[in-house]
């Protein structure tokens, strides 16, 4: 069953009635966006470590982005994905403008794959998490692009991170593959959800203790996002424009306190996954 959501009173401001004039999606851009690799070695071939100027922590900044995560593939390997998602994806635009990062997405979705399936796993596991302790004390982040695959897939990364220090942080529409993951100490999971998956993001929410990360199109927001939610504005309501604006305005000030500063405001030194610890 899907829940319809629609804006609640409570969570929009009194004011009067404002028309919000239709306006074209806002396309990402990848050209003022600093990315950057690290291919990491391993017992029977490599793996690439990805980054970008917006996802970076200690380890980087926005013009000189270290690496700090470890991405697959848009779509093919998200299988918890919606409808909502897939259309508006921002790997989309990688894909389109960076063709080159794209195709490290694309090794570690076959790489992965081979990993998970050979007698290498645990050597793989320890590579990848001495690398991350030495040089991602930050953080590190699973997943620009893709998401968990299979429960195999889960119960590694759950084997990464409990072998480093660092914290960790992941969004995922995977829920059947929470399982392993919800207990690793230095891990937070965040529930990536929309209209068209919210009632079951709620149930694994309150099944497990986890934050919701709702995505809103058309600016409508859930009535029940508890305190530590996040909101994520599509392109077309983000702050460079009037319907953006306006959605913004209408929102009540603990609404307002949700929504991601980097997706809405835009990008600056001081505002990124570096500064900003909402989601970890």
């Amino acid at each position: 069953m899907v829940t319809k959501i629609k804006t609640p009173a409570k969570n929009v401001k009194k004011t009067s009635k404002v028309t919000l004039k239709k306006q074209k999606p806002t396309k990402t851009s990848v050209k003022d966006t600093s990315f950057c690799k690290h291919k990491l070695i391993g017992p029977d071939g490599f793996l690439w470590i990805d980054g970008n100027g917006k996802i970076t922590r200690e380890n980087g900044s926005l013009i000189a982005p270290k690496p700090n995560a470890f991405s697959l593939l848009q779509i093919t390997d998200c299988p918890g994905s919606t409808e909502i998602c897939r259309e508006s994806c921002y790997v989309h635009n990688i894909q389109e403008q960076a063709p080159k990062i794209h195709e490290l997405y694309n090794h570690n979705s076959q790489k992965i794959r081979e990993i998970l399936t050979s007698k290498n796993n645990d050597s793989w596991s320890d590579v990848m998490s001495k690398w991350i302790e030495a040089n991602c004390q930050g953080g590190f982040r699973w997943h620009v692009s893709g998401d968990i695959f299979s429960i195999e897939y889960a119960h590694w990364i759950a084997k990464v991170c409990s072998k480093t220090t660092v914290r960790h942080w992941i969004y995922t529409r995977s829920y059947e593959f929470l399982e392993p993951l919800v207990e690793v100490q230095n891990l937070t999971v965040n529930l990536s959800c929309d209209k068209d998956n919210y009632e079951q993001a709620t149930i694994y929410a309150k099944k497990f203790g986890l934050r919701k990360c709702f995505m809103t199109k058309d600016g409508k927001v859930p009535e029940d996002l508890p305190d530590g939610s996040v909101i994520f504005p599509d392109y077309s309501l983000r702050g460079g424009n009037e319907l953006g604006q306006q959605w913004f305005t209408n929102l009540t000030a603990q609404y307002k306190s949700f929504v991601c500063p980097v997706d809405y405001h835009g990008k600056s030194e001081e505002r990124r996954c570096g500064p900003c610890n909402r989601c970890l």
